[in-house]
């Protein structure tokens, strides 16, 4: 049976990375370790961090299956959305949300947590899960107090985090606007029972 480290170790955890301070030549950045932290302690299908760039966010970290998209333009699917609003989203089932857009056939719901500090949004957190309303209480919580943690780094500690945003944003493609052709692709090879579910881009 699967262990679910409590909320409690995993922010230990997280104030832990975030407190060695890592320079901008670091191997490894924080927000990497956070996702994995987060990722192998919760047992999440997927996660990952957006830095806001502009009026866009930019994927800097992820853990689970590679995602076709790596930038959304503000109100676009749920990530950008909630990078544009600072709103907390939770979707217990991805398929009756006209705002969700689909990257895998196998999330059924998703929380998008805003990083933000004094009302300015810094970025977002995207969890999805291959179970429908998998996000409860303690997860809500815990994603929120890890996007309170990371504010704070990136406003205080953080900012070379930032420029590596707008670098990588730079060098990418432009923002995802509408349904990415890989995924489209990939859901009417096999069925695509969600194809007709919404355009957009994974949320």
């Amino acid at each position: 049976m699967k262990r679910y480290r409590s909320p409690r170790e995993v922010l230990a955890d997280v104030e832990r990375v975030l407190a060695a301070r890592p320079s901008a030549t670091a191997h490894a950045s924080p927000l990497d370790e956070i996702v994995e932290q987060l990722h192998d302690a919760r047992h999440y299908f997927w996660i990952g961090i957006y830095l806001v760039v502009g009026e866009q966010v930019v994927r800097q970290a992820f853990r689970g299956p590679v995602p076709p998209c790596h930038a959304f333009a503000f109100g676009v699917g749920n990530v950008g959305t909630t990078g544009q609003s600072g709103i907390l989203k939770v979707i217990p089932d991805v398929s009756q949300d006209p705002t969700y857009s689909m990257c895998f056939l196998e999330t059924k719901s998703e929380i998008v947590v805003p990083i933000k500090l004094g009302g300015k949004v810094l970025g977002v957190i995207d969890v999805e899960s291959d179970r429908e309303n998998a996000f409860g209480k303690t997860d809500r919580v815990l994603l929120e107090e890890v996007a309170d943690r990371l504010a704070r780094f990136l406003t205080k500690s953080g900012r070379y985090l930032l420029r590596h945003a707008r670098e990588s944003a730079t060098a990418s493609n432009s923002p995802v606007r509408a349904y990415p052709a890989s995924a489209e692709k990939a859901v009417k090879s096999s069925g695509g029972r969600r194809a007709a579910a919404g355009a957009g881009t994974r949320s």
